[in-house]
């Protein structure tokens, strides 16, 4: 009986094992570790443009349309699905709408 029941702990131990490696999340493409956030930032027309993207008033430039609802789940989950890189973005884009235009961080934690 006293083997049944170890048989049984290990068989359940293993079953929660496995499920906790199964939740290992996908990440965001890495192709985000590549854009160049601070030349964005410091564009005023580039960085007015993105706001505005996000904010849907007006349409987005092709190449960040895809990357809208991903920012907006990243803000949302505090970069859960983040690479490394991506953490460093988003706390680079918190950080200077914090201190430059604190109305518009508002605005975009507003919107997430």
């Amino acid at each position: 009986m006293a083997r049944l029941n170890r048989i049984a702990l290990l068989v359940v131990a293993t079953s929660v094992l496995m499920c906790i490696l199964a939740e290992e999340l996908e990440l965001y493409p890495s192709e985000l570790d590549d854009i160049d956030v601070a030349k964005i930032l410091e564009n005023d027309a580039e960085r007015k443009g993105e706001l505005n993207c996000y904010l849907k008033r007006e349409p987005c430039a092709e190449e960040f349309n895809k990357y809208t609802e991903i920012f907006r789940e990243a803000v949302r989950t505090n970069c859960k699905r983040c690479t490394e890189k991506q953490k460093e973005h988003l706390e680079t884009i918190t950080n200077w709408y914090k201190k430059n235009q604190p109305d518009n961080w508002e605005l975009i934690l507003e919107n997430v």
